[in-house]
This record gives structure tokens, sequence and C-alpha cells, in this order.
């Protein structure tokens, strides 16, 4: 049984997420020339919705982009700048961060359905994927995921008629989590760029930066490492989807036990 992370642990996740979105936000302003650097930390980088826990993605009152002639001193001046508002956050939303705690719309265990959106056909079932069984990863007892597949399905179902499965994540470039569904889900995934002739450039939500956290919801220093070198993330988010159906089959076959999550 691992550990869960300490307060000191998050405080750090908190610094090298906003370290990083920093450092990777001067140095993608020579490929986003039409945006400030302020909207590049916003829409490029987790560091208001995710490192700050600010609902909406907002910028604060009183944030200012500081004076750098590199990415290193640019990283320094506004980590220094936003450190203790940084920390008190941390230790505000510490019990409720990820690896602590999932939101309580979370439907289905590690996963949660949305509603009908608008833009898919009405019987898609949009889903997210947190980690209900940190500080262990989904992954550690193979039939607990196929156990948070089925109940979403059954769920969902009941809910809304939906008989389709659909999801955009970097966990799509992920062969555990691509071992649970269909050919069919592998075969069919799109990129899901921000930006048609720039998809090597991500965006801010965990969608994107979810592979820069542990199981534990600690800081993945040799994710950050590989952002920090290549100014891109390791995997993609792709979309991916299925049937209900196909994915039953698929589980069934690879003999998941499908009980209730």
């Amino acid at each position: 049984m691992r550990e869960r992370k300490t307060f000191q642990e998050h405080c750090e996740f908190v610094e090298e997420l906003s370290r990083l979105s920093f450092f990777l936000a001067f140095r993608l302003q020579d490929r986003l020339p039409e945006l400030s650097l302020e909207e590049i930390i916003r829409k490029q980088t987790p560091f208001f919705y995710h490192a700050l826990d600010l609902e909406n993605n907002v910028i604060l009152p009183g944030f200012r982009i500081e004076e750098a002639s590199d990415a290193a001193e640019f990283e320094e001046k506004m980590w220094a700048q936003v450190r203790k508002l940084a920390l008190d956050r941390a230790a505000r939303f510490y019990r409720s961060s990820v690896g602590m705690a999932v939101p309580e719309t979370y439907n289905a265990g590690s996963l949660k359905y949305d509603p009908p959106l608008p833009g898919l056909p009405p019987n898609f079932c949009n889903f997210h994927i947190a980690n209900a069984v940190a500080p262990n990863s989904i992954f550690d007892d193979p039939e607990y995921l196929a156990g948070c597949l089925t109940t979403l399905m059954e769920k969902s179902a009941a809910e809304y008629g939906f008989d389709t499965l659909r999801t955009s994540s970097w966990l799509n470039g992920n062969e555990r989590f691509l071992a649970y569904f269909p050919p069919e889900w592998r075969d069919g995934r799109v990129l899901q760029p921000c930006y048609d002739d720039k998809p090597d450039i991500p965006g801010w939500t965990f969608g994107n930066w979810g592979q820069l956290v542990t199981a534990r919801g600690t800081f993945n220093r040799r994710m950050g490492a590989y952002v920090r070198e290549h100014l891109t993330m390791r995997y993609g988010c792709y979309i991916a989807s299925c049937s209900f159906a196909s994915l039953k089959r698929h589980l069934k076959e690879r003999r998941y036990v499908q009980k209730s999550s």
C-alpha cells in the first residue's frame, strides 16, 4: 500500500507545476506570436486551474508578467511573484487536491459521465477520468477499471439512453489504458490539437497535463523533464470512441470480472 502524499509533497507539486508552466509559456512565445505571454500561460498551461485551483481558469487580479531575457529567468521571477499565493492555496486545497480526493460529481468510481453535450450525437456518453483509488493506481487491480467502465455504461444508459462511449485524453496513447478497449477505439483515435498547424502544443486541461501527475498526486519529474527538453507532452491528447456493445464484448473476452465499482 502506497502512502498518501504529504502536505510538503503537495506544495512541491504546486511549485513544480507552476514553474514548468512559466518555463513552457516563455519558450512557446515564438510559436504563438498572436498571443500575449499571459494568454499563453492561461491557454497552454495548467497554472491557473490546476496549480492554483482556480475555477474557470481565471486570471488573478494583480497578476503581472515579469520582464525576463530567457525562460529560466522568467520562471524564477514568476515563481517569486506568485509563491506566497500559490502555497497559501496549496494549504487551502490540499485535502481535496488530486491524489487526495475526486470531485463528488464522479459517478462511476474513477470515471464521470456528462449529460448529453451540444455538438455530440445524443447517444454519445462523454466521460472523464480521475483516480479514486489514490495513492494506488487505477491499473494496479486489472478488474478495477473494467468495473468502473461497466458501471458507467449501466448508469448512463439507464439515465440518458447512451450506447457509445467517448473521451479525450492523453491516456488514449497509453498502452495500459488502451488494453481495456476494443480495436475500434484504438484504430479510430484522432489527435485533438489546440492548433491545427501546431499539433504538439498542449492545451491547459489535465486531458493533456494529467501525465505530469503520479498516482499519488505528486509531480511526475520524469515527465516534467521531458516537457522541458521537448517543449511538448510525451503523449498527445486523442479523442476515441466505441460502442457499449463492443466494449462489453472486449471486456468479456479479456476475462475481466465486470464487478460494480
